[in-house]
């Protein structure tokens, strides 16, 4: 039966290195593939983890034979983007022949961690709940495209876990004596792996070692000294602080390019802005005109003014002249009206004279009649 709790338990000093992977070259100790599920190879002192399908999780089980029960286990991963919910980046440990067990440490993009074993099959958690699928919420988790730092000190069936160099728990599981570790990737994610470092302690070195400067060759029979867990332990912390320091860089980059984009909304505004004002000073040119004829016409109606001044009648007066001229202008309208019509009367007769009908004479003395005359009364006037 497994347990955890909040305290550390193992104290013992892991002083022999018998593992690293710096991801430099390709070597036999890692999947290298790419199909239609799957893209895994190593590049640019990276190893680049792409889970196309989503389907299930997938473990990349290292090429080495790890008789080791008491070691400590430290790797450097990164995930990038994920499109599922179950989409998470881990290391696999304790791993038995057959996918018979083992015990996975992984992450989510939710700055979540959870640590389940593999048991018949199937799944038990040992952090979380059902509920939330053994999930639980840590502030020492960096969010997506960050790396962040795996631990793993077991001894004895006991084992403590740490986040970037952050205590998290610490459990028991003593049914396995060893097994082999590796990496695991959840469905439909991408991610990556900076290194991995595997030290053990002199009571239980295991003589296949693997040298530092070569991991291609995991082979050495003699343990590594004090001097090369010293320099282990360097490049660790100097690649730590390099993905971190790249980090910086890309929020900094990120905040330029904000920047840059804040600066191009600024000079949108700014064209919008004299674009407007250009809007606005026709409007208040063509009011000025509207306003300028304005005052010529008052500038012409102010003379009647001055020649009634004193007068209390004087506004009525102006009023009076308005009017006046507008009668003026209907007058002319009809004087020209009624030219037309003389016109056109004058063409009528000439008409007619051109055709011989004459105009009747009338009497010299003409009788008075007192009722109208049946001429008179079919006559009216031309519209």
């Amino acid at each position: 039966m497994s347990f955890f709790s909040l305290s550390q338990t193992i104290t013992e000093k892991f002083n022999f290195l018998s593992l690293s992977e710096n991801f430099d070259t390709i070597n036999k100790l890692w999947t290298t593939v790419a199909n239609a599920d799957n893209l895994f190879i190593v590049q640019e002192g990276e190893y680049i983890l792409n889970r196309k399908t989503n389907v299930s999780p997938f473990a990349l089980i290292a090429d080495y034979e790890n008789n080791l029960s008491t070691f400590r286990l430290i790797t450097s991963l990164k995930l990038e983007r994920t499109q599922s919910d179950e989409g998470s980046i881990g290391v696999i440990f304790m791993a038995q022949p057959g996918g018979a067990g083992g015990l996975i440490l992984e992450i989510n993009p939710l700055s979540q961690y959870r640590i389940r074993q593999i048991v018949n099959q199937s799944y038990k958690n040992i952090t979380g709940d059902s509920r939330s699928s053994g999930w639980v919420t840590s502030k020492f988790i960096k969010p997506a495209f960050s790396y962040n730092l795996f631990e793993i000190r077991t001894v004895g069936g006991k084992y403590d876990v740490y986040i970037n160099n952050n205590f998290m728990l610490s459990f028991s599981e003593p049914e396995y004596k060893s097994g082999k570790f590796g990496l695991v990737i959840g469905p439909c994610t991408k991610a990556r792996a900076d290194f991995l470092y595997l030290f053990s302690t002199d009571k239980t070195f295991d003589t296949a070692t693997a040298d530092i400067s070569n991991t291609s060759s995991p082979e050495l029979k003699q343990p590594a000294g004090p001097n090369i867990i010293e320099l282990a332990e360097s490049i660790i912390n100097l690649k730590t602080q390099i993905n971190r320091i790249s980090e910086e860089n890309e929020d900094l980059r990120k905040t330029i390019q904000a920047m840059k984009s804040d600066d191009e909304e600024v000079e949108a505004q700014k064209r919008n802005y004299e674009k407007t004002i250009k809007s606005l000073q026709a409007k208040i040119d063509k009011s000025s005109f509207t306003f300028d004829s304005l005052m010529k016409i008052n500038q012409s109606l102010l003379k009647y003014k001055e020649m009634v001044a004193g007068n209390e009648n004087s506004d009525l007066i102006i009023s009076l002249s308005k009017n006046l001229k507008s009668e003026k202008e209907q007058n002319e309208i009809l004087q020209k009206q009624n030219k037309e019509l003389a016109d056109s009367l004058k063409l009528i007769k000439s008409e007619l004279a051109k055709k011989g009908i004459s105009k009747p004479q009338p009497e010299e003395n003409p009788k008075m009649e007192e009722t109208p005359s049946q001429n008179q009364k079919n006559f009216s006037l031309p519209k």
